[in-house]
């Protein structure tokens, strides 16, 4: 069992139905929260992201699979597991060139 478990820029690199998922296998192992962050979609990382697809792939970045924050929860909400999980609170966090918006979901 675990208090809270904590997963930094880890998730950020799944697809929404992927981050759902493993979020599921780890709920029921969790006595507290989920914190964890995502690549926020928004206009600016989406058109970062489309513009680093053209180049080969020994000059890109790390791949990053950017999801809204309602398309996060709609797949949360798809997993049984994670059926009384809510995200209680969230924020973006920006330094330079970093993004990711940061997540905690707990039982409601």
């Amino acid at each position: 069992r675990f208090d809270h478990v904590v997963a930094m820029d880890s998730l950020i690199h799944y697809e929404g139905a992927d981050i759902a998922r493993t979020l599921a296998a780890l709920a029921p192992r969790v006595d507290g929260k989920l914190i964890f962050t995502i690549a926020p979609r928004t206009a600016a990382l989406a058109a970062m992201h489309a513009l680093g697809q053209l180049f080969p792939r020994g000059n890109r970045s790390p791949a990053i699979a950017p999801i809204s924050l309602s398309s996060l929860e709609r797949h949360m909400a798809a997993q049984n597991a994670l059926g009384d999980w809510r995200v209680a609170q969230s924020g973006k966090i920006v330094s330079g060139f970093y993004i990711s918006q940061a997540v905690e979901a707990r039982r409601s």
